[in-house]
């Protein structure tokens, strides 16, 4: 395996004369490493650094501590990849060329005291390195303060710079030749209704949301859907949105259905993914969102609308539910009421009887009241726990 700086540290020199411009290395730290073709996962044979980042947190692939390290082959810049190397050996344990990356993402860590952001890269549909190993996707996160240990070739930071605010950069360049960048959360795109206690007055872009039993986050992006941050973490770019819909819709929380063919993929079935317990006070942001960029297309199939609107009926009482079905199937498309006007209009007509979902001794109740209810308690009983595989 290729070794780079072997029993070097990275340190950091003050320019003279200068005290707000420094370095972010000796550059001659960043002397060009000749892997000699050992390693396979890059296919790149003669390398120069470009970027170092000491003692990395990552969650994907790998709960642990990493260097970070972005190469570019020497005869042709635009061939870069990134390499994860173990913090002791500088033994390479992950490695995605830049050619194989889909999209990297940059996301405010939700819910923590401390800033931190997230680095999210998600390989291309089917991608392999050059030995032919399946490109993995890669997270790991950075705090918002000194970048001691970062290591550029090139750029150069001021005092009010941190680990993010380097980083960034880099990967941009990583993806230039791709015409790609890093993508961040837009506040005109989606931000949360919900406050942040933690940070008052600092917009929120995250969504808390169940997959099944997994916890996690939903970003609302400028080119498609995030859900993170365990393993696997999905993403669902327009162009493979069919439609989305809501179901379960209560008074408190609401399930987001997408209707999705799989990137790559070599069928166009579609298929629905589900996320579940999603606060009531996102909902006109998250079907704003949708209506913008043409989600709620009203191309459903008309059985499983009436499957995802008989959920809420079925289990309260047998004859309205069978009305319910019949209504929703036969009104696709004649109504002129949009996704969440129909939702709306189906709460309302429940609303007495849905109360008793929420009774907060925790009393059981029938049907969907009883889902959400176990839901909830799983979620609360995931708060504060670190992330799992």
């Amino acid at each position: 395996m290729a070794r780079y700086v072997r029993g070097g540290t990275a340190t950091l020199s003050v320019q003279a004369g200068n005290s707000k411009k420094r370095k972010l290395d000796d550059a001659s730290q960043l002397t060009p490493t000749n892997t000699n073709g050992a390693s396979t996962g890059a296919g790149i044979a003669n390398t120069s650094t470009t970027f170092e980042c000491k003692n990395v947190s990552f969650q994907v692939p790998a709960r642990k501590k990493l260097k970070l390290q972005l190469v570019a082959e020497q005869s042709d810049s635009r061939r870069r990849e990134v390499r994860l190397l173990n913090a002791q050996t500088d033994d390479i344990e992950c490695t995605i060329p830049n050619g194989q990356i889909d999209q990297i993402f940059c996301l405010p860590v939700p819910e923590k005291q401390q800033r931190q952001s997230s680095f999210v890269i998600i390989p291309r549909a089917g991608a392999v390195g050059a030995d032919g190993t399946p490109c993995e996707q890669i997270v790991f996160t950075m705090n918002e303060t000194k970048p001691d240990d970062a290591v550029s070739l090139s750029r150069t930071k001021t005092d009010q710079d941190n680990y993010v605010s380097v980083t960034e950069p880099e990967l941009n360049d990583l993806l230039h030749a791709y015409g790609k960048q890093v993508i961040r959360p837009d506040e005109n795109e989606f931000a949360s209704s919900i406050p942040q206690s933690h940070r008052k007055g600092e917009k929120a872009y995250h969504v808390k949301a169940h997959r099944g039993t997994k916890e996690g986050y939903l970003f609302f992006l400028p080119n498609g859907i995030l859900f993170g941050f365990k393993k696997p973490l999905s993403f669902f770019p327009f162009s493979c949105i069919e439609s989305i819909s809501y179901t379960s819709v209560l008074q408190r929380t609401f399930n987001l259905v997408i209707t999705a063919t799989e990137p790559g993929g070599s069928t166009d079935e579609a298929k629905d993914v589900e996320f579940s317990m999603i606060d009531q006070a996102d909902f006109a942001g998250i079907d704003e969102y949708v209506k913008r960029h043409g989600l709620n297309d009203a191309s459903m199939a008309a059985a499983r609308r009436a499957k995802a609107y008989n959920v809420n009926k079925e289990k309260k009482d047998v004859g309205n539910g069978v009305e319910g079905t019949d209504v929703a199937a036969g009104g696709v498309g004649e109504d002129g009421l949009t996704e969440l006007q129909r939702a709306e209009q189906q709460l309302q007509d429940q609303e007495d009887e849905e109360e008793e979902d929420y009774v907060e001794s925790g009393g059981e109740s029938d049907g969907e009241g009883e889902d959400s209810e176990e839901e909830g308690e799983e979620y609360a009983e995931g708060e504060g726990e670190d992330d799992d595989e």
